[in-house]
């Protein structure tokens, strides 16, 4: 899942509540692929960060213990105890209404976290456990703060190892996947209609490439009501489940920040196609209750 910020948006910054070792908390970790190309995750790390700090201040959470969780660590420190961060030689970190001294005393923490203490330098944005006395329900709270709709992440999507003797069922639910990914047959057939078959965003008017994107997801068959509805190309449709891209109220695309080298960049603030009659069109109240992707001011 996603951090969502203060203002309803999708952080480019995915988290997951885990287990390592005994201590369960949020795992965090900072941007990885490539720099600036469409791969590159979680940009907005630092700005989570802060978030979640506040998020648990605000929720009388009195300290926290962080603890370095990358492969690497593993290698060189065997031990959780050993891969505890401290600030002010504490491994219980108070926290403060200051999210942001807080997180660069955390980065700093970090940097200064190296195998070979005495070398110059140091990453202070590695993969961190936050370990604190909250359920997991409590957890994905801090992470989605009021937001009603929660956008998947890539994590969340991943396959099971290959094993060339399911070729058949994995054919068998591929098909299954993009029959459903579709909108059940009705509802996909509805928005082709009320939409001229052409996708909301970019006009493409290529029907099998179109598939009926839910704004509140799949719940039954109730929210395969129309005005649930848009219908969008395929990669439009996978960024807007995955929060890279969404609908204002005003009915104007909004671009994730991370899409800004992108072809996709030019659709920021454009007007999406609307069906013609006014009680087809996409609800208000749904496009308000899913948040927006982050956007960076300036």
């Amino acid at each position: 899942m996603n951090v969502i910020s203060e203002n309803n948006e999708v952080f480019n910054a995915s988290v997951s509540v885990q287990t390592i070792e005994q201590h369960f908390g949020l795992v965090m970790e900072s941007r990885s692929g490539t720099k600036n190309s469409v791969n590159e995750r979680n940009t907005d790390y630092i700005l989570a960060l802060e978030v979640i700090l506040l998020r648990l201040f605000k929720l009388n959470v009195g300290a926290i213990k962080v603890f370095l969780v990358s492969r690497k660590a593993f290698t060189i420190w065997p031990s959780m105890a050993e891969r505890t961060l401290e600030i002010e030689n504490s491994a219980d970190i108070k926290l403060s209404s200051s999210a942001e001294t807080l997180r660069k005393l955390i980065c700093k923490a970090q940097r200064n976290k190296k195998e070979d203490p005495s070398s110059k330098g140091g990453n202070s944005t590695k993969k961190i456990l936050i370990s604190a006395n909250l359920s997991d329900k409590q957890w994905k709270s801090v992470v989605l703060g009021g937001a009603k709709v929660c956008p998947i992440s890539e994590y969340e999507i991943q396959g099971e190892v290959f094993d060339p003797n399911n070729v058949g069922s994995a054919k068998e639910n591929t098909i299954r996947s993009i029959v459903n990914r579709r909108g059940q047959a009705n509802f996909r057939n509805k928005l082709l209609k009320i939409y001229n078959e052409k996708c909301a965003i970019s006009a493409t008017n290529l029907p099998p490439v179109l598939e009926a994107a839910h704004i509140v997801p799949y719940q039954g068959v109730e929210t395969n009501h129309i005005t649930n509805g848009i219908l969008l190309r395929s990669d439009f449709h996978i960024l807007f489940d995955f929060g890279f891209i969404g609908i204002n109220k005003s009915y104007q695309v909004v671009v994730s920040s991370s899409l800004r080298d992108t072809e996709y960049e030019k659709y920021h603030k454009s007007d999406i196609f609307l069906p013609t009659k006014e009680n087809e069109r996409p609800s208000l109240l749904a496009l308000d209750s899913r948040a927006l992707p982050y956007r960076k001011r300036g």
